[in-house]
C-alpha cells in the first residue's frame, strides 16, 4: 500500500486534470481539493474520485474550463449555472458569491446547477468560516438514487449531505460539521470495497432490503446482483430523523437550484446551496467567537463516558488527522493506486512512483 506525500500527491493529480484540458489553477484547486479530503481523513471524497472524474471529463459529461454564469440575482442571493465544469470549480465560486453577497447585505445565499461532484462539503464551509462567517450548506445529485428511506427497502435518494460551520477558538480551529445524511458517505463502500474489507452493521441493506456488511452487496456485486442501499442517519431508533434531514437537503439544493431531484432520473449534476452570515450584523464577530470558544470548552469538560478519554468536537479529528498525514504521507490502498494510475494513463500522463 503506498503512501506518498501531500504536495508530491497534488502536484500529479493537477497534471492529470490539467491534461483533460482544465487551466492549470483549476486543475490544482480540484487536486487541492481532493487530497484535502485524504489528508483529513476522509479518503471517500479524496483521489478515490479522480478517475471518475477523469472518466466524465473524457465521455464529455463535464467539461473542464467551462465558465460559470450567474442566471438570476438579488443583492443577496443568486442562481449560478456551473456549465458542467469540476464542480469544485463552480461550487468555489458559489461560495465566494455568497461570501461577497453577505459582506454587503448580512447574507448571502447561492444555489448551482450543472456543476460536477463538488466533494467534501465541508471545504467551503472552511472557506466561508475563514471569512469570519457562518456557513450553511448541501448537495444532491439527482437521478443518483443511494439511499432507503426510513422503512423502505430500496433505493430513493441521495447521500444528501448537511454542512454547518462556524469560527472556532482561532481561525485555524473552526466548528465544521459535514456529514451525509445517510449512516455513511458512498464513497466509504468505495474505500472498503478497495481494501476488500467488510463494514459495520446498521450500514447497508442488500438488494432485498435485507442487512448486510459485505460492501459490495451495495453494489450488486456480491451475492445478491441486485444493488443495495444506504440507511439514513439515527439507525432504527433514530432513522426517521435522518431520514427526514435527507429529504430536506435534497430539496433546498435540488428544488431551488433547478437542478432536480432523484426522481428525476437526469444526469448526476449536483444540486448546491451556500449560505454565507455575517456575525457581526447580529450579536457581533468578537462576541460570537467569545461565546462559540467557551461553549466548545464547556461541552469538551470532563468527566467522560466509559472508553472515552476526552470529547472532540466537530473539525478536530480532522485536524489531527491532517497534521499526521501531512508529516507521514497519505496512505493509498493499492487498488485506488492502480485506479489513478489507469485514469493518468487515458489522458497521457505517466506513472508515479509509489513510496
Amino acid at each position: 500500500m503506498p503512501t506518498v506525500a501531500a504536495t508530491a500527491l497534488t502536484e500529479y493529480i493537477a497534471r492529470v486534470f490539467a491534461a483533460t484540458g482544465s487551466p492549470d489553477h483549476e486543475a490544482r484547486r480540484v487536486a487541492e481539493h481532493l487530497v484535502g479530503a485524504n489528508l483529513r481523513g476522509h479518503d471517500s471524497h479524496g483521489v478515490i474520485r479522480a478517475p471518475a472524474y477523469v472518466a466524465y471529463a473524457l465521455d464529455g459529461t463535464l467539461r473542464p474550463g467551462a465558465a460559470a454564469t450567474v442566471v438570476r440575482e438579488s443583492p443577496s442571493t443568486a442562481l449560478l449555472d456551473g456549465g458542467w465544469n469540476y464542480g469544485q470549480i463552480a461550487a468555489h465560486h458559489a461560495t465566494n458569491l455568497a461570501i461577497a453577497k453577505a459582506r454587503e447585505t448580512g447574507v448571502g445565499f447561492v444555489s448551482a446547477f450543472n456543476s460536477g461532484h463538488i466533494g467534501r462539503v465541508g471545504a467551503y464551509g472552511e472557506q466561508i468560516a475563514q471569512a469570519g462567517m457562518i456557513a450553511f450548506g448541501g448537495v444532491n445529485s439527482p437521478g443518483t438514487r443511494l439511499t432507503a428511506a426510513f422503512g423502505g427497502a430500496h433505493r430513493r435518494t441521495g447521500t444528501s449531505p448537511i454542512m454547518i460551520a462556524m469560527p472556532g477558538p482561532t481561525p485555524e480551529e473552526p466548528f465544521v460539521l459535514d456529514m451525509a445524511t445517510s449512516v455513511v458517505a458512498e464513497g466509504k463502500m468505495k474505500v472498503a470495497v478497495n481494501k476488500g474489507v467488510q463494514v459495520a452493521s446498521q450500514l447497508i441493506i442488500d438488494g432485498d432490503g435485507r442487512p448486510t456488511t459485505e460492501p459490495r452487496d451495495f453494489y450488486g456485486t456480491g451475492a445478491n446482483p441486485k444493488e443495495g442501499a444506504l440507511l439514513p442517519v439515527g439507525g432504527e431508533a433514530g432513522g426517521h430523523k435522518g431520514f427526514g434531514l435527507n429529504v430536506a437537503m435534497e430539496a433546498l439544493s435540488g428544488i431551488l437550484s433547478g437542478a432536480g431531484t432523484s426522481i428525476e432520473g437526469q444526469r448526476g449534476s449536483n444540486g448546491v446551496f451556500m449560505m454565507a452570515l455575517d456575525p457581526e450584523r447580529f450579536t457581533g464577530a468578537d462576541t460570537f467567537v467569545s461565546m462559540m470558544t467557551a461553549l466548545l470548552g464547556w461541552v469538551k469538560e470532563p468527566p467522560y463516558a466509559p472508553g472515552f478519554a476526552e470529547v472532540m468536537t466537530a473539525g478536530e479529528p480532522e485536524r489531527r488527522t491532517m497534521a499526521q498525514r501531512l508529516e507521514h504521507g497519505v496512505p493509498l490502498d493499492d487498488a485506488t493506486w492502480a485506479q489513478l494510475m489507469a485514469a493518468a494513463a487515458s489522458v497521457g500522463v505517466p506513472p508515479m512512483a509509489a513510496e
